[in-house]
């Protein structure tokens, strides 16, 4: 269908867990998009807090970005609606790829099948993708003993119940038969959807995934009602780290030696089953580099430019990690003034919000 003689522009949701990979696959999947099919690519990325790496790195990247920020596309759906039409305006992308909050349980009912009912003359709403990181398969599937307690996670488990496509990330780093072993937990869990192992890094099965985006193949799965209270206890047992600061040095400050040392300061303040997902990225006129931490994992997600930064940068911080909000703003201080130390770096004009998210009440059933 069309709009004032305007074909609608295609949505694609990319769902999952914290630290699945769906900001690096965005951007693999946005190049892809531009450099092989000609098509333009916009972003729209997704908070609780008030400042976010996702969106800096998507700039970065060269993506027109905007943000829903203070809480999930589901309980902002009116300023999720109006961020999409703000780009469609003013770039007119042919694609807009949108990333919810790692912890989010009411897309698929309060994002996606609305978004598609209500506004099928200006989107036409691809599959619901959920990511889920190949490497921590099993531990993210895992069942719960109850009520987010007793082991495992109710909240990665709901979200890739209710996907369409499943986009097993990461998969450089695993064999064969390790692919194989998460692919069986995730149809134990979601047997009606479809699963594609894929890698930003070695390109895996990014082609499979741009043909369906470029398809004409369209969210159609019923959503199921549940009760948000289910996962009050796994959210509220998460504290919220933002932070953006000015970074600068006297002479020439090497940014990954700041990152390593940043991002390491953090690894050692939690056990690696505590950390949800660690963001840090560094800018600069020059130069500008992303780290991120998930469990004992850190990996480079982006470089651009030289390695030094001279002058003065801007720093932003995200951190998801199991703790008080108190217990991880003390850590985070802590480890931000120990990499300025340790690589000669000062710190100044530092903003931050420590926090534990609030429970999603999704605006589409607010009364």
């Amino acid at each position: 269908m069309q709009s004032g003689g305007r074909t609608p522009t295609r949505f694609v949701v990319l769902g999952g867990y914290l630290g699945a990979g769906k900001t690096t696959l965005a951007a693999a999947l946005g190049r892809e998009l531009k450099a092989k099919h000609g098509r333009s690519v916009a972003i729209i990325t997704n908070d609780q807090g008030n400042v976010l790496v996702d969106t800096e790195y998507m700039r970065d990247a060269g993506f027109d970005v905007r943000d829903v920020l203070g809480g999930c596309f589901c309980a902002n759906f009116g300023e999720f609606v109006k961020n999409a039409r703000t780009l469609v305006s003013m770039g007119r992308p042919d694609i807009i790829i949108a990333e919810p909050i790692g912890t989010s349980t009411a897309i698929l009912g309060s994002v996606v099948a609305p978004l598609r009912s209500m506004y099928p003359d200006e989107f036409q709403v691809a599959p619901f993708f959920v990511v889920v990181d190949g490497t921590r398969a099993e531990e993210t599937l895992e069942s719960a003993g109850g009520l987010g307690l007793g082991g495992g996670k109710l909240i990665p488990v709901h979200q890739v119940r209710e996907a369409e496509y499943v986009l097993l990330s990461k998969t450089d780093v695993l064999d064969e038969g390790q692919i194989r072993r998460a692919e069986t937990l995730v149809h134990q869990e979601a047997p009606d959807a479809q699963v594609i192992p894929c890698s930003a890094l070695d390109r895996r099965n990014l082609d499979r995934i741009v043909e369906i985006i470029l398809s004409d193949q369209v969210s159609t799965k019923e959503p199921k009602e549940v009760d948000q209270r289910l996962f009050a206890v796994e959210k509220a047992s998460m504290g919220w780290f933002n932070a953006y600061a000015k970074v600068a040095a006297e002479g020439r400050l090497d940014i990954n030696a700041f990152l390593t040392a940043l991002i390491r300061g953090v690894a050692t303040s939690f056990p690696p089953e505590a950390i949800g997902h660690v963001k840090a990225m560094l800018t600069s006129p020059t130069a500008s580099a992303k780290m991120s931490l998930v469990g004992d994992r850190m990996q480079v997600d982006g470089l651009k430019g030289g390695r030094y930064l001279t002058g003065e940068g801007k720093l932003v911080l995200n951190a998801r990690v199991t703790a008080s909000p108190d217990e991880l703003k003390g850590a985070l201080e802590r480890a931000l003034h120990e990499a300025a130390r340790e690589t000669g770096a000062q710190i100044a004009e530092m903003g931050e919000a420590c926090f534990t998210p609030r429970p999603e009440t999704p605006s589409m059933f607010k009364k």
